[in-house]
């Protein structure tokens, strides 16, 4: 039916319940999953001072390792093989980019606030719009 699980997080608790989620069906249907936490750093072009680039691209990673360390946990708990990925870009094209047509995602309809709003919000729609594989999209609340 599915290769693998597509599971993105922002590292918010309401991105942990499409991980969960996620979690859960490739428990189910005994296959592995992946997690990617992706770092937008269009934002730091603002930014004037190149140490302040630095400080903000260092706190994004310690963010991004964070997310993914809590969803390893996750996935072990459950007895789910996992692989995470700490990627850059665009949020919506580096899901659609790790998702194979065999794949699903599972990912929650939209993340916490400030940071994690550039990573759901409306990527929750692109994700769905531009996947070639199918895209569930858990209603957090």
């Amino acid at each position: 039916m599915y290769d693998r699980v597509v599971v993105p997080t922002d590292g918010s608790e309401i991105a942990e319940v499409g991980v969960e989620e996620g979690l859960e069906v490739a428990k189910a249907l005994d296959i592995p999953a992946i997690s990617i936490y992706v770092m937008d750093y269009s934002a730091l072009e603002e930014l004037a001072e190149q140490r302040h680039k630095e400080s903000v691209r260092k706190g994004m990673e310690n963010v991004g390792e964070r997310a993914l360390r809590k969803v390893r946990k996750k996935a072990h708990d459950f007895g789910v093989d996992i692989e995470t990925k700490n990627l850059i870009g665009k949020p919506y094209k580096r899901i659609v980019e790790t998702a194979n047509e065999n794949d699903i995602i599972y990912m929650s309809s939209h993340g916490a606030s400030g940071f994690s709003e550039l990573f759901f919000g409306s990527n929750a729609e692109r994700v769905v719009k531009h996947a070639e594989c199918t895209v569930a999209v858990v209603k957090a609340r």
